[in-house]
């Protein structure tokens, strides 16, 4: 495979030479109409994100049917949900090959709200629209739901592979970037791209084919049978987790390796093509990086981490599962931690997810901010929109820095932190809830200069 880099990754890498960090890290349309009412009229963030996203997904159930050598995917997902206060209109996110116009309407092959069957081609039924600045294009399905009861919606589809470079006979969920150039979090089922929503998902996988695959995924994992030509999975995050967090691949046993082990009681196992001597380095910092996690946050959030190792030069986390290259796999699995389990209600507040890695990593060789430094990392983004302030990387690792500074050194940070993800782990939570954390552990700095700090947009 070749080695690619996403903007966040390339990012990390300018900043941490920047910071002199001498280390190899090792992851407008239409609104609510008429009969579509708003909630009152505030500017709150709670209303913000009832009119963006509208429902509250409590679990999915998704089948993906897959054929390597016709390189087709179908897939089928039904969700069980509620309308959000003051919302009637139920909408959904899906844009599986991360496209920005309407091409995924083309890949719908049916749709039904409550058991009542809708036809995905007509705007009557479903139209395609924004639901508020920032927010990713959805489908707002054009019937009223009542408020208070829970309502089902099925949806199938058919669509080309998404092929990985050079792998054309593997499968995965195209989960990359949530803050790529076109705002998309890539939704390989529909869904809510809401960090906040968690759900509870079960994703059945079969490959029809006779070649032997080996799958993996965000839960437990389980293998059954079907006949001869057909290969089934079944792949349970066993909890409520956000959907842009939710992996799973499905990789031809032949061109791959699969190493099982345990590191400080979690179960591991990687699935690669890399060399003997790689996967050995690999296990090597999958030990290390586990144990020193435990030490420093407290027990780890789940019990097993699933892991395709792959040759490219960058990574990504997701619930008990990375994609990641050797070089960037001790970044992700910390995201275990923050980014996962210890998740943030917004978009915009993920700053604080790849800030708290860095410093981690780093804080032996960072520098905290100055008291007049300035920056808008929490602020800098619409509500609902994917993403976040890409100078988390530098600028928000030396914001935690000063933090510990304040709190009274590095290991008294880390208990901070052990703190607040044990409190707030599966709690969404805000930039403002951080700031009330960090002035409810020390007095050295102030609500006006944590608010300088993360909050504002001027002097950058």
């Amino acid at each position: 495979m070749t080695s690619r880099l996403p903007p966040r990754r390339r990012l990390f890498w300018r900043l941490a030479g920047a910071l002199g960090i001498a280390f190899v890290v090792v992851g407008a349309g239409a609104g609510c109409g008429a009969d579509n009412p708003s909630p009152p009229a505030q500017d709150s963030l709670g209303a913000k994100l009832a009119d963006a996203f509208r429902i509250d997904v409590s679990d999915i159930d998704v089948t993906y049917d897959f054929w390597p050598k016709a390189s087709r995917v179908e897939g089928s997902a039904t969700l069980h949900f509620q309308m959000r206060p003051g919302q009637t209109r139920a909408l959904f996110d899906f844009n599986p090959l991360r496209q920005s116009n309407e091409r995924e309407r083309s890949m719908l092959t049916s749709l039904a709200l409550d058991g009542e069957e809708l036809d995905a081609y007509s705007n009557a039924d479903l139209r395609r629209i924004r639901p508020s600045p920032g927010a990713e294009p959805a489908f707002e399905i054009q019937r009223r739901v009542s408020p208070g009861d829970e309502h089902t919606l099925h949806v199938t589809w058919s669509m080309p592979k998404p092929v990985p470079p050079r792998a054309d006979d593997w499968f995965f969920a195209n989960f990359d970037d949530t803050e790529g150039p076109k705002d998309e979090t890539e939704t390989m089922w529909p869904t809510i791209s809401s960090p906040e929503d968690l759900i509870h998902h079960t994703i059945h996988l079969r490959v029809h084919s006779k070649t032997p695959y080996t799958v993996i995924g965000s839960g437990l994992v389980r293998r059954h049978q079907e006949d001869a030509v057909v290969q089934a999975w079944d792949v349970d995050t066993e909890k409520p987790v956000s959907s842009s967090t939710v992996f799973f691949a499905a990789v031809p046993s032949d061109q791959s390796r699969t190493d099982r082990f345990v590191a400080s009681g979690v179960d591991v196992k990687i699935v690669s093509n890399r060399s003997p001597t790689t996967i050995d380095r690999t296990q090597s910092i999958v030990r290390r990086t586990i144990a020193r996690l435990i030490r420093d946050f407290g027990p780890f959030p789940m019990p097993r981490v699933q892991i395709l190792l792959t040759h490219w030069g960058s990574g990504m986390e997701y619930y008990g599962a990375v994609r990641t290259g050797i070089g960037s796999l001790e970044h992700e699995l910390a995201h275990m931690y923050f980014g996962v389990t210890a998740v943030n209600r917004i978009w915009r507040d993920t700053w604080f997810d790849e800030s708290v890695v860095v410093w981690w990593q780093a804080h032996a060789k960072l520098h905290p901010v100055g008291p007049g430094f300035r920056s808008g990392i929490g602020a800098g983004r619409p509500a609902a929109a994917p993403g976040f302030d890409e100078t988390a990387y530098g600028a928000g690792a030396r914001v935690l820095q000063a933090i510990a500074r304040a709190l009274g050194g590095d290991r008294k940070m880390m208990e901070f932190l052990a703190d607040l993800h044990a409190r707030r782990e599966f709690q969404p939570f805000t930039t403002e809830d951080f700031i009330h954390d960090v002035l409810a552990a020390q007095d050295t700095i102030d609500r006006k200069e944590l608010e300088r700090w993360l909050l504002s947009d001027r002097d950058r």
